[in-house]
């Protein structure tokens, strides 16, 4: 029989994972992007070098190929251009651009939260376009790009000289030229919450306790570690789970997985983002040593239109976490990657269940405060919390990343400290 042909939008390193899950089961991948040689064309079973944003293009190597769904994961972007292209094929895809409107742009899905009384943090008017004048706000306050991702053009701002800065600078983040203003939650620990829809079905997948690293006072918090089962998992289960779950189905979501990101600040969880896609973490991989449910098999026997009752994910509601899991992020200080020590030596540890190594010797990491100063992420599932702690401190005695100056170059570790004062 022939394979079912399935066209990947990206193939930078989260990507290889799909593609080789793709093949693993028995479709025929072909990946796109505009850089050649990009990782997951390396593997991938076809490839073209066409920028995903080129739906006219992609539309017509659909035909040509004859595929039977398009594919993509974990960015914004390209899930935007795969329900643009799904449209012109006539095929299949999970979301919709009226639901992508809510959750990619962060004041339209605040005001959705507070329709269906989703506690958010509170904000200020802020209009660069109509208004040249700044509010007047109580510091420190964060401002955000409306529709950014990877914590793109975000600035914690202590003055009035930073927000005038720091409004410019989402500004030119802003496809829209639009940003958000709200007060600044001093706190180093959020609740993520991971939800999954299947054909109607839905079921709170995961909650997580996430832990983060301010690396100077004007950047963002960015993740250290996110910890599987949340301490805060019945406070979320019990004030917020019910009506995030009202507001995705008001959405009309169907199909898919969300997470629901939040800040947690005396006692209180507030909710400030939602992504309808992958998330980076590829938290997959714990929920299917949780469950034995593997939700990226899932997501692409729909994207080509199979009945994914073989998935029962709706029997996995409330979070089940048979064994303790981290998601275990890498932050990089600036410099020249010179030296990587124990990368090997990690990825072999039985309780590292999966990676995503996004930097090599030679790349320079520069300080933006967003995501691209992560060298990778690793999936962690251990037989006790206990055990779970002792894998983290190996991981970091083990790994050692090093600059031209022969300087450690991981920014921030995650410390057991930091979970006992939650």
């Amino acid at each position: 029989m022939e394979k079912k042909k399935i066209l990947i939008l990206g193939g930078t390193f989260h990507m290889v994972n799909v593609v080789e899950t793709a093949k693993r089961i028995g479709y025929y991948t072909i990946v796109t992007d505009n850089m050649a040689g990009s990782p997951a064309k390396k593997i991938a079973d076809q490839s073209y070098d066409v920028s995903t944003a080129d739906i006219q293009k992609l539309a017509e190597i659909g035909r040509k190929e004859q595929i039977d769904g398009v594919f993509t994961a974990f960015d914004d972007v390209n899930t935007w251009h795969a329900v643009v292209l799904c449209k012109t094929l006539q095929l299949p895809f999970y979301a919709t651009p009226a639901q992508l409107d809510i959750t990619s742009h962060k004041d339209r899905f605040k005001d959705y939260c507070r329709t269906f009384g989703v506690p958010v943090i509170e904000e200020y008017e802020c209009d660069p376009a109509r208004d040249t004048t700044l509010p007047t706000v109580e510091f420190p306050v964060i401002v955000k790009p409306v529709d950014s991702y990877a914590s793109k053009g975000i600035t914690v701002c202590y003055s009035e000289e930073e927000l005038t800065k720091g409004v410019q600078k989402a500004v030119g983040e802003s496809r829209l030229g639009k940003v958000m203003l709200e007060r600044f939650v001093d706190s180093d620990i959020g609740v993520q919450a991971f939800y999954t829809a299947r054909d109607g079905h839905l079921v709170l997948t995961a909650v997580t306790d996430r832990f983060t690293h301010q690396q100077s006072k004007e950047h963002p918090p960015l993740p250290v570690a996110m910890l599987f089962p949340s301490q805060h998992q019945q406070q979320y289960m019990e004030e917020v789970d019910s009506k995030v779950r009202a507001m995705i189905r008001g959405m009309g979501i169907k199909n898919g997985l969300v997470f629901i990101q939040t800040l947690y600040e005396d006692g209180k969880i507030y909710v400030y983002e939602m992504g309808f896609r992958f998330s980076g973490e590829q938290h997959y991989h714990i929920i299917h040593k949780q469950t034995g449910v593997h939700l990226l098999e899932m997501m692409l026997d729909f994207s080509i239109g199979e009945d994914t009752a073989k998935h029962p994910i709706e029997y996995f509601d409330h979070a089940p976490m048979l064994y303790p899991s981290a998601n275990l992020p890498i932050l990089l200080e600036p410099g020249t990657i010179t030296e990587i020590h124990g990368l090997d030596a990690v990825k072999a540890m039985p309780e590292v269940i999966s990676c995503v190594i996004n930097r090599s010797l030679g790349q320079v990491i520069e300080r933006t405060g967003s995501y691209s100063q992560m060298f990778g992420r690793f999936n962690v599932l251990a037989s006790s919390q206990q055990h779970l702690l002792e894998t983290i401190e190996k991981i970091y005695a083990t790994l050692d990343i090093r600059s031209e100056e022969g300087s450690d170059m991981i920014m921030a570790r995650f410390q057991q400290a930091k979970m006992n004062a939650s």
